[in-house]
């Protein structure tokens, strides 16, 4: 079974005005390898034998925890077709800064969604503060899997709210949390991921996007992190499957652990059937 744990979908209505939108603020430099729909995302998986993904939204305002909940759970009850509701799992999004965070996050636990998913630049926070600490302590408190961006982003400046300097400090702080850092733990600071991460009791997950298809160090987390502890991802749509695919192969790894990373450890963690 291979299940990518870090893919993103809007709404049909609004598929195409926000891939533009990040576009832009990529400076042109990505281009997206499906429309950005869940039908488009669909079709992708079909296309390269993916069996399950997991969508990864973002609350970018407090307002938009109510949709996104509505979201996974009518994806996951079928109201967007059976393929769908097969297929995806959808995590929710809490904006840590909003004043209702912890109701917020145990309505997202009782309706037995997975967890959920942060995005440090779109909703400014740093990743160890204080007040980001109580939050992931209330997550682990629930359960709840945590699945952030960690490391550099393309459309923003090089601020390092979010590296592998601070994903360690949180591991070490809550360690019973289950924490997914995504991008190998630091997207384009994979020489600190190697530094900060290797080794350390902490969820990768293997998005690395082109720009780290052949980074050393990116190559040596994946052959030298714990190998139940990596996760097969691409966020989708910004890397193609096949591209993911041929990231995880190129490092050579026995047939026990790819096996393990492009699917059999997200197959435990997210409890898929």
């Amino acid at each position: 079974m291979i299940i990518d744990i870090h893919t993103h979908t809007f709404p049909d209505q609004l598929a195409k005005r926000a891939m533009l939108k990040l576009i832009e603020n990529a400076g042109h430099t990505m281009a997206p390898v499906s429309d950005g729909t869940v039908a488009g995302l669909l079709h992708a998986m079909r296309a390269a034998q993916v069996d399950r993904a997991v969508l990864c939204p973002i609350a970018t305002r407090p307002e938009h925890f109510a949709d996104i909940l509505a979201e996974a759970c009518a994806i996951r009850d079928g109201e967007r077709g059976e393929d769908a509701a097969r297929h995806l799992i959808s995590l929710a999004s809490v904006h840590p800064s909003d004043p209702k965070w912890a109701k917020r996050l145990q309505a997202v636990a009782d309706a037995d969604i997975r967890g959920v998913k942060l995005h440090p630049y779109y909703q400014e926070f740093v990743l160890d503060a204080p007040d980001t600490l109580a939050f992931l302590k209330r997550c682990c408190d629930l359960n709840l899997i945590v699945l952030c961006h960690c490391g550099y982003d393309i459309g923003f400046p090089r601020d390092p709210i979010c590296g592998p300097e601070r994903v360690v400090q949180v591991i070490h702080e809550i360690p019973d949390l289950r924490f997914i850092a995504a991008h190998l733990g630091g997207w384009m600071d994979w020489e600190a991921s190697v530094e900060h991460l290797l080794g350390e009791s902490v969820f990768l997950d293997t998005s690395v996007l082109r720009h780290g298809m052949e980074d050393p160090h990116a190559l040596r987390l994946l052959r030298e992190h714990a190998p139940d502890k990596l996760l097969f991802a691409t966020d989708a749509p910004w890397m193609s499957f096949d591209d993911g695919l041929r990231f995880i192969r190129s490092a050579g790894l026995p047939a026990e652990t790819e096996a393990a990373i492009l699917g059999n450890n997200a197959q435990r963690l997210f409890a898929v059937r």
